[in-house]
C-alpha cells in the first residue's frame, strides 16, 4: 500500500477573472525554468514529460486541474492545482495540494505559487496573501491585532519581532518564512521596538511576542477571550540564534502543516467535487451552480437537526452589552483612539450537508467485473446510498438519549471500515493501469481524502454531543430539574492535531506528565492529516482519562485496580476499556530490540535506573496502518502520584510490524 503524506494545501480565494490565464502563465513559466515547452491555453488537455517530471493540464469550461509527478531521491512528489472561475454566489478558488509518496525532502510552497500570489489580490477569504512579508509600525498595530480576530481567518499569522542583536536578522526570518510558506500563512515584521510594545500591550502577556522570537497565531483567535494560549507557538531569539535555519524550518513546516490539516471551506468543498466531475465529463458545466447554494434539507434532517438544537445550543443567557463600541478590549488598547472596525465576537459556525454525488448519466457497462474505469461512479453510489445513511445515523444516536456511547462508536468504526474498504480496493487494482484508469483513480482519491475530512468532523461533532449530554444528566443528577441545552460554564477543548492535544495536556493536567515524543506526534499529524483530527480528540479523551484515574487513586477515593478497571467502573471522564492494553505480549518481553523501544525515560523516583518499560498502551486505532498508541507508566500509587508517558505516536514495532 503507498505511504502518501499530505504536505501542503491552501486554499485561494482569487475573485479577479480569468483566474486560468494568471495561473496558467505562472504554471507556465515555472514548466518553462524546468525545460518543458509553455502550455498551450488553447487546449483542453497537454502532457508534458522530462527528466523525471510528468505534468497533466485539462481544462473544460470555467475550470481546470493541472498535476504535476516529479521523481525525488526515492520519493514522488505528487502537485495537484485544481481551480474554478468566479461565478455569481462564489468567488473563484485555486486548491494547491501537494503529497509524497516515499521521502522527497523538505516541507515548502510549490515555486510557482509566489509569482501567481503576485498577480492579484489573492486571500483566505479574510487574509490578502502574498509571497512577502508586512511590515507594520505602530500606527498599523491595531489593524494587525484586527486583521488576527477575523471571524473567517483560515491561516496562521506569523508576527516576527525585531532582534536586538542583530538589526537585519528579522528581515531575513520573515522573507524566508513569507515564500516558503506562501499561501498557507500570512507573515509580519514588527517594524521596531514601538510597534513590538504596543503589539504586546495589545495582546497581553501570555500572548505576547519579543526579543528576536517568532509567533504563530492560529485561527480562530480573539486576544480578549482566548484560554489556550499556548496553541500560539513561539520560538524565542535565542534559539533562532543558536540554530538558525533549523529554527525556521520548525516554525515554517509548523505553519504548513497547521494549514494543511485544515478541511476545505463548505462551499469549496462542494465544487471541488463538481469540478472533479465536470473534467471527466460526468457533469455538465452548469451544473457547478449547485455548489453555491447547498440543498434543502428534507424534513426527516430538519428534525434531526431540531433534536440537535433542542438538546445542545440553547445558551445561557448573556447580559446585553452597553451602547457604545462592540470592540474588543485588545482592539481598543491596540486603537488607542484610532476608528477600527472591531472583530466579532461570535460566529454561527453552518457545516453545510454535502450533497450527494450523482450517479453517471449513460449505459450500464456491458462487462459487470470491477475495472478501475468504473469504480469511481460505483464508489459515488454507495457513498450516497450508504455512508451518507450512516453519518447520519451517528449523529442521530450522539443525541439520542437511547444511544449509548458503545453503539456510537460502533457506527464510527463501520464508516471508517467501508471507507477504507473502498480505498484498498483501488490500490489493489492499480497494477497495469493505463493513463486514463489512472485518472479514474486520481479522481477517487480526491474523493476518499474528502471522506477522510467528513469523518473527522463528524468524530469532532460527536464528542462534542456526547460531552454536552453528560453536563445535561450531571446537571439533571444534582438539581431535579431539566436544563435541556444550557451550555456549559467552560467551552470545550477540542484539540485540532495530536500535538495540539500534548501541548493542552502538558498546561493543564497536573498528574500526566509528557516525555519527548513530540516527533512522534508530529510525523502523524504531518502524514495523516485528516485522521489525525479524529486521533487528537481520542488523544485528548485518553490523557483526561489518565489525569483523572491518577488524582483518584492517589487521593483514595479509586482501589478498585488499575486504569483499565477504573475506565470499567468509572463514567466521569472514562474511555471505553477496549482502548486499553496493559501488558504486551511475551514475544515483546523477551525481545530485547521490540522492548528496547517500549523503554522511557523516568525520574528515578520512579524506578532507580532512570527508565521504565511502559507495555501499558491504549489503542487511539484498533486496526490498520498506522495504529496510533499512546504508553504510559502508572505511578499514582507511587512516590510521583503520576501517569508517565513516554510514547504517543505510531505503533511501536513488534513480530507483525518487522
Amino acid at each position: 500500500m503507498p505511504n502518501v503524506t499530505r504536505l501542503f494545501q491552501v486554499v485561494l480565494r482569487d475573485g479577479a477573472t480569468p483566474v486560468s490565464l494568471r495561473l496558467r502563465r505562472t504554471f507556465g513559466e515555472w514548466l518553462v525554468a524546468r525545460g518543458l515547452p509553455s502550455p498551450d491555453g488553447g487546449m483542453p488537455l497537454q502532457e508534458f514529460e522530462a527528466d523525471g517530471l510528468r505534468v497533466r493540464m485539462e481544462r473544460r469550461a470555467d475550470c481546470g486541474r493541472y498535476r504535476v509527478e516529479e521523481s525525488r531521491g526515492a520519493g514522488l512528489l505528487r502537485t495537484r492545482i485544481t481551480y474554478h472561475e468566479p461565478i455569481p454566489g462564489l468567488t473563484g478558488w485555486v486548491v494547491v495540494t501537494v503529497e509524497e509518496d516515499g521521502p522527497t525532502g523538505g516541507v515548502r510552497a510549490p515555486e510557482f505559487l509566489p509569482a501567481y500570489l503576485r498577480t492579484a489580490r489573492v486571500s483566505d477569504g479574510a487574509v490578502h496573501l502574498t509571497d512577502a512579508p508586512e511590515v507594520i509600525d505602530e500606527h498599523a498595530v491595531a489593524r494587525l491585532v484586527h486583521t488576527l480576530a477575523e471571524r473567517d481567518r483560515r491561516v496562521p499569522i506569523v508576527v516576527v519581532t525585531p532582534d536586538p542583536q542583530d538589526a537585519s536578522a528579522a528581515t531575513t526570518r520573515a522573507g524566508h518564512i513569507a515564500t516558503a510558506a506562501a499561501g498557507a500563512a500570512a507573515v509580519v515584521r514588527l517594524a521596531d521596538m514601538r510597534a513590538q510594545d504596543r503589539f504586546n500591550k495589545a495582546l497581553g502577556g501570555d500572548l505576547r511576542v519579543y526579543g528576536g522570537g517568532i509567533r504563530t497565531y492560529l485561527a480562530p483567535f480573539d486576544p480578549a477571550t482566548e484560554r489556550s494560549p499556548h496553541r500560539h507557538r513561539a520560538i524565542g531569539g535565542g534559539m533562532l540564534r543558536t540554530q538558525g535555519q533549523e529554527a525556521l524550518r520548525i516554525v515554517t513546516e509548523g505553519t504548513i502543516g497547521e494549514t494543511t490539516r485544515r478541511p476545505l471551506p463548505g462551499d469549496v468543498l462542494r465544487a471541488y467535487r463538481i469540478v472533479s466531475r465536470i473534467l471527466s465529463g460526468k457533469s455538465e458545466p452548469k451544473d457547478i451552480h449547485a455548489a453555491v447554494t447547498p440543498p434543502t434539507a428534507d424534513d426527516a434532517r430538519e428534525g434531526l437537526r431540531r433534536r440537535m438544537m433542542a438538546l445542545t445550543v440553547r445558551p445561557s443567557p448573556v447580559p446585553r452589552p452597553a451602547p457604545g463600541p462592540a470592540t474588543t478590549s485588545a482592539v481598543a488598547d491596540a486603537a488607542e483612539g484610532e476608528d477600527v472596525a472591531p472583530a466579532d465576537q461570535e460566529a454561527v459556525v453552518a457545516h453545510p450537508e454535502p450533497s450527494p454525488v450523482d450517479q453517471p448519466v449513460g449505459a450500464a457497462q456491458a462487462e459487470p467485473a470491477w475495472e478501475v474505469s468504473d469504480l469511481a461512479p460505483r464508489v459515488a453510489k454507495v457513498v450516497a446510498d450508504e455512508l451518507r445513511g450512516e453519518l447520519e445515523t451517528a449523529l442521530n444516536l450522539a443525541v439520542s438519549s437511547n444511544g449509548s456511547d458503545d453503539t456510537l462508536l460502533r457506527q464510527m468504526r463501520v464508516l471508517g471500515a467501508h471507507v477504507e474498504g473502498l480505498r484498498e480496493a483501488v490500490i489493489e487494482r492499480l497494477h497495469g493501469e493505463s493513463p486514463r484508469e489512472r485518472s479514474e483513480y486520481d479522481d477517487l482519491r480526491d474523493e476518499y481524502e474528502i471522506l477522510q475530512d467528513e469523518y473527522a468532523e463528524v468524530v469532532a461533532e460527536s464528542r462534542k454531543l456526547r460531552a454536552r449530554i453528560r453536563w445535561l444528566e450531571g446537571k439533571l443528577a444534582t438539581s431535579g430539574q431539566p436544563h435541556y441545552g444550557l451550555a456549559p460554564d467552560e467551552p470545550g477543548f477540542e484539540p485540532t492535531s495530536l500535538m495540539d492535544a500534548v501541548t493542552m495536556a502538558r498546561d493543564t493536567l497536573a498528574h500526566v506528565v509528557i516525555g519527548d515524543t513530540d516527533a512522534a506526534a508530529t510525523k502523524l499529524d504531518l502524514d495523516y492529516p485528516a485522521l489525525a483530527r479524529a486521533w487528537a480528540g481520542k488523544a485528548w479523551d485518553a490523557l483526561r482519562a489518565l489525569n483523572a484515574y491518577a488524582e483518584a487513586s492517589a487521593s483514595g477515593d479509586f482501589t478498585g485496580g488499575g486504569f483499565r478497571e477504573w475506565c470499567m467502573s468509572s463514567t466521569d471522564l472514562a474511555i471505553p476499556a477496549g482502548m486499553v492494553v496493559m501488558t504486551e505480549s511475551q514475544t515483546v518481553h523477551t525481545n530485547g530490540k521490540y522492548s528496547a523501544k517500549r523503554t522511557f525515560p523516568v525520574p528515578v523516583e520512579v524506578h532507580p535506573s532512570g527508565k521504565v518499560l511502559m507495555e501499558a498502551h491504549i489503542k487511539l486505532r484498533q486496526g490498520g496502518t498506522p495504529a496510533p498508541r499512546i504508553h504510559f507508566h502508572d505511578d499514582s500509587g507511587g512516590l510521583t502520584t503520576k501517569i508517565w508517558i513516554g510514547h504517543i505516536g505510531p505503533h511501536l514495532p513488534n513480530t507483525l510490524t518487522n
